[in-house]
């Protein structure tokens, strides 16, 4: 199971020791992508996902499954990319809620 699997579920009632575990390994990812090499990690997925978008925009995908595969990718890549971003304003509006009651 994933450390991050409760991320997309209303943690709404999350015991205090996982909110902090939680707002822990955000802060880790947050200081990861502080990283120099970070953003040269970065900008080789945007790279790739380039390619892949002007392969599939060329009409150059050969059937539906092989135009699945690759959107899949570009999507996968993106979230990827999005991933401590989205990460990191999920903890913060667990914050504020934990400030609210």
């Amino acid at each position: 199971m994933s450390v991050f699997s409760d991320l997309r579920e209303d943690l709404e009632g999350t015991p205090e020791a996982d909110l902090r575990a939680l707002i822990e390994r955000a802060h880790q990812i947050e200081s990861m992508t502080q990283h120099p090499g970070w953003s040269y990690y970065r900008d080789y997925l945007i790279h790739l996902t380039t390619g892949t978008q002007r392969y599939v925009l060329d009409g150059r995908c050969k059937n539906l499954d092989e135009y699945r595969d690759k959107t899949g990718f570009i999507k996968g890549i993106q979230e990827a990319i999005d991933a401590p971003a989205k990460l990191l304003s999920h903890v913060a509006i667990l914050q504020a809620q934990r400030d609210d009651v």
